[in-house]
């Protein structure tokens, strides 16, 4: 049993030494050094919970208080995603996958209210013809004017800025295809916008497929077998007028975007998988072309191409390439850089001990052609 201290007058306790304060963002350090020193010693694996994704110290702004609903009217409305990356605040509610899914509803909305379900082939049912002269001849030209950029309705600034999101993905943009779908009842109106309506009996609903992941997944399987035959048929003994039509092209078949859209730069300069291979099929297969004041630079495809052929997988390299061509990637490329694309493609040839290789090569020197 400890003696009760007794205080005395005139005697103090020692005076401890005076130390200068420390810095919070010390003495935070030692406490997380300080707690894992002790789960070291326990033993312990089993991993802390994990904290809050951000911590904020300053008051929230007037705009930050805002319901949700609002702050989301304000994005669609002012259709500028700067906006979500103003406040760490903002950026936190506005991360969940069902507004992804809305955001990309509320850009693509106005081109599915009149294409998504319907192929491009439905717009050759209102064509105009007109005459145009051609080397000294006037020729009869068949117009399709649903299929002009301008007559496709839809903002590709709108649309551009949203594919451009690191978070767009097929399966996102699916599930977004998919939720419009439900919710207007079925494909779009197109037939309102046809001299000559197809009959409610044949009308597509989506190539009679009631789900959009489905139909995205048979194109995309088709499309992948198409690029399969490069590697497996022995193209070298095949004219260019058989390889092009066939194994090295895949027209567009539907009108899902605005065609004036701006392609993603990161799909241009990788890096490279299997997803950024579907993503860059969604887009041409929803019709997207290359504007001209887009044409992508020759030193910014260079370098994506060189990441592209050094990849292991060759049905990727294949698929890849095909998909660049379709969006017209190598349009500025200058001669002198095609001439030394072939003569590498050349000497691999020589050094090709796998027929997929010697395949891929043929199939390389062939892009140049279309």
């Amino acid at each position: 049993m400890k003696l009760t201290p007794i205080k005395v007058k005139g005697k103090s306790a020692h005076k401890k030494t005076w130390k200068p304060p420390e810095k919070p963002a010390a003495q935070a350090s030692k406490k997380r050094q300080s707690k894992k020193r002790q789960r070291d010693e326990d033993g312990d694996d089993i991993p802390q919970p994990l904290q809050r994704r951000f911590k904020s110290s300053k008051p929230a702004a007037a705009i930050e208080e805002l319901p949700t609903e609002i702050l989301e009217r304000i994005i669609t409305m002012s259709r500028n995603l700067n906006f979500l990356r103003s406040s760490l605040r903002i950026g936190y509610r506005f991360s969940s996958r069902s507004f992804m899914s809305e955001l990309l509803v509320a850009a693509f909305e106005p081109t599915w209210e009149m294409w998504l379900g319907y192929p491009k082939s439905d717009a050759i049912l209102r064509c105009t013809r007109e005459r145009v002269r051609f080397n000294n001849r006037m020729l009869e030209a068949v117009n399709y004017p649903l299929l002009k950029p301008e007559s496709v309705p839809g903002d590709p600034d709108f649309q551009s800025s949203v594919l451009a999101c690191t978070w767009v993905n097929t399966a996102v943009i699916l599930e977004a295809q998919q939720k419009w779908y439900r919710k207007n009842g079925g494909p779009g109106d197109l037939p309102r916008h046809l001299d000559s309506p197809i009959p409610p009996s044949v009308r597509p609903s989506l190539g009679n497929v009631d789900d959009v992941d489905l139909l995205f997944q048979r194109d995309w399987d088709e499309f992948k077998a198409s690029c399969g035959i490069i590697l497996s048929v022995e193209i070298k003994g095949l004219s260019p007028s058989i390889v092009q039509p066939t194994t090295l092209s895949w027209r567009p078949r539907y009108m899902e975007l605005h065609p004036l859209i701006k392609i993603p730069e990161r799909l241009i300069t990788g890096p490279f998988d299997w997803e950024v291979a579907k993503t860059t099929f969604w887009l041409v297969r929803g019709g997207v072309t290359t504007k001209l004041d887009q044409a992508w630079s020759w030193e910014l495809a260079k370098r994506g191409f060189d990441i592209i052929i050094t990849l292991s997988d060759k049905e990727l390299m294949v698929t890849l390439l095909l998909l660049w061509a379709e969006l017209e990637c190598f349009r500025n490329w200058p001669p002198f850089l095609w001439k030394s694309v072939l003569e590498e493609a050349v000497a691999q040839l020589d050094y090709a001990y796998h027929d997929d290789d010697r395949n891929f090569w043929r199939a390389l020197s062939l892009l140049r052609r279309r």
